[in-house]
């Protein structure tokens, strides 16, 4: 955020030589020019890379898990929150290899970085006869949701019943192997904020063109809104995440499916489940684009803008399923001390980056 003061004041800087070059129309009609200064603008435009969670849902995946896991150990799954990329490299292996290592059962769905599509409107004031200089205000809201991505599916493979050295270990520790195979993972990532825009722009009017010009414009912004990330496992995915092997001894604990020290018996799972990330905060907006009207107060125009903020924020609140399989994934001694000690996700939630407009505006008076 801080490298975009510079760029609108450089923008600002070019843009007022041109404007001084070339003045604004007289208030009264040139060339049949109508004396029109305030409009109504429809914008429409996409924006790629929504909330910046391509690299998260493409490469990274989010909540590691401890490398006792059997989905760790055994299914090489070293995310709770899947990756795009983990899922090809290990459906290519899985589908290539001649051992009885199968690590997923069939071909994942990989989801990609989120399009996303943005509707609005601002209201727009000329201020040519106001300053006497070609420069203008408006105010604007635009609504910007996923249009594309961010949808994924994992399905684990046959370990447990067909690598007979697993399979011995699952039933000395009294565990069905059926268990823990072919396990079903989803996630879906969405994301969607509103903006509302105050700017201050900068003309340079094309002569004995009413309406036509190219502009720059800088401000600032209020931001709400937010992404979203919901999960969906079934039992056998959870069995997966939620046990742990001690490879000195062959030890196998399912905290899906335990009793605690205390004598209490406790389960989890299946889980559906939705994590909210929610922002509300300002941030700055600037752009630049070309505008070409009609003498009947109507012009088309295209423009690139970026705007956006970001924080770090606490997700909404998971539920009590969801925490204890966190809590169990992430460590074999968390559970034992607190089995809802994984409370709450933390996650920068992004809304900069830039969008490519078009639209229609209409002269009023």
């Amino acid at each position: 955020m801080r490298s975009v003061l510079p760029r609108a004041a450089a923008l600002a800087v070019g843009l007022v030589p041109a404007a001084l070059a070339l003045q604004s129309t007289p208030a009264h009609a040139e060339d049949g020019e109508l004396k029109k200064r305030l409009s109504l603008t429809f914008t429409s435009g996409i924006r790629p890379d929504m909330a910046q969670l391509g690299g998260t849902i493409t490469q990274d995946g989010t909540v590691g898990t401890a490398d006792s896991t059997i989905a760790n150990a055994l299914y090489a799954t070293s995310n709770a929150f899947m990756s795009d990329r983990d899922n090809l490299t290990i459906w290519d292996g899985s589908n290539t290899t001649e051992a009885d290592f199968r690590l997923m059962g069939q071909e994942p769905t990989v989801g990609g970085a989120m399009l996303g599509i943005e509707l609005g409107a601002r209201a727009r004031y000329e201020l040519d006869d106001v300053v006497n200089f070609p420069m203008y205000v408006s105010l604007g809201f635009h609504h910007t949701s996923k249009m594309s991505g961010g949808e994924q599916s994992r399905m684990l493979g046959d370990v447990g019943t067909t690598n007979q050295t697993v399979n011995t270990l699952f039933l000395l520790n009294g565990l069905d192997p059926a268990d823990y195979d072919g396990g079903v993972m989803t996630n879906e990532y969405d994301a969607s904020w509103t903006e509302i825009p105050l700017s201050v722009g900068i003309k340079v009017k094309a002569k004995k063109k009413p309406f036509t010009f190219a502009y720059g414009q800088f401000g600032v912004s209020q931001f709400a809104g937010g992404f979203s990330v919901s999960m969906n496992m079934d039992q056998n995915y959870v069995n997966a995440l939620a046990s742990h092997w001690d490879s000195d001894t062959n030890q196998v604990v399912n905290y899906a499916n335990h009793e605690d020290d205390e004598g209490n018996q406790y389960t989890i799972g299946p889980i559906d489940d939705t994590v909210e990330f929610k922002l509300s905060g300002m941030g700055l907006n600037y752009g630049l684009g070309v505008q070409a009207g009609t003498k009947a107060g109507i012009a088309f125009f295209a423009e690139l803008n970026s705007s956006g903020t970001s924080q770090v924020v606490y997700g909404s609140n998971m539920k009590d399923d969801t925490r204890k399989l966190l809590t169990a994934t992430s460590s074999d001694v968390l559970p034992r001390a607190d089995e809802n000690w994984f409370n709450r996700l933390a996650f920068p939630v992004v809304t900069t980056g830039a969008s490519f407009r078009t639209g229609v505006t209409y002269y009023f008076f």
